[in-house]
């Protein structure tokens, strides 16, 4: 009950939907529910560094 309960949190949390494809067994869903997590990680690393990115540019342009 614990693995569904996760995954059923990651996947509300995560905004990936329940869509056609899950995990139906204990093993499947806790394997999905930690790549949820690590999507979501590497998203939010990729939208920082972006950022990031961007600040800088933005900063060099405004010293001109």
């Amino acid at each position: 009950m614990y693995a569904v309960s996760f995954y059923f949190i990651c996947t509300t949390i995560t905004t990936v939907g329940y869509g056609d494809i899950k995990g139906l067994t204990t093993p499947e869903r806790i394997f999905c529910a930690l790549i949820m997590i690590l999507g979501v990680i590497a998203f939010s690393f990729a939208s920082g560094s972006l950022a990031s990115i961007i600040q800088n540019y933005d900063s060099h342009n405004a010293k001109l």
